[in-house]
């Protein structure tokens, strides 16, 4: 409870906006909230499968960006995969309309595997309980990334980024590439050269 609360105050003061009465410099922005969709797919050695999802994300300032981030994954018949992330977003040149950055996080990864499906990574199949065909995993998971912002409007942009899962246990990890393209819509006006 203590958690949610300490949650609670920091999601309330940093979301303020600034009072009426104060006047900032028209090309400067303070912070901004992002609202994107995801497409692209997920690659395991030779494996590549299709992979959506979305990202809310709070410019802190404009040389910093937190982003949540939830992305689907098809893995054929009988898995599916999902993974919630956390990421801090740095980027490299603010304030133009080619911005490219790199990015860090932790999350979260779950996975639904099937022995029927014939394709189970030794990943899970090695800690699959003997007799259950069918078992569902949530590990914990690193990601690094990087891309661009390519802005089309003050508010819209497009994102080609590539970015590394390492999906860990206590004794394996399992590396994935997550590659795509982001639509995303920023709800405060960004300065464009």
């Amino acid at each position: 409870m203590k958690t949610f609360i300490w949650l609670a105050v920091f999601a309330i003061v940093g979301v303020s906006v600034d009072a009426s009465g104060q006047t900032l410099p028209a090309s400067e922005w303070r912070r901004g909230t992002t609202l994107a969709g995801f497409a692209g797919a997920t690659s395991e050695s030779s494996d590549t499968s299709a992979a959506a999802g979305t990202a809310l994300a709070w410019e802190v300032t404009p040389r910093f960006t937190l982003e949540g981030r939830g992305t689907w994954m098809s893995k054929g018949s009988g898995q599916t995969d999902f993974f919630a992330l956390l990421s801090a977003v740095v980027p490299l040149r603010p304030a133009r309309s080619f911005v490219p950055f790199v990015s860090g996080g932790v999350g979260m990864y779950a996975a639904t595997v099937d022995t029927a499906s014939g394709d189970v990574p030794t990943f899970y199949l090695n800690r699959m309980t003997e007799g259950v065909p069918r078992d569902s995993f949530r590990d914990v998971m690193f990601a690094v990334g990087s891309g661009a912002d390519l802005y089309m409007t003050p508010h819209i942009a497009i994102r080609p980024e590539v970015s590394l899962l390492v999906v860990t246990t206590s004794s394996d990890a399992r590396p994935l590439v997550v590659y795509g393209m982001q639509l995303a819509y920023h709800f405060e006006r960004h300065q464009m050269p």
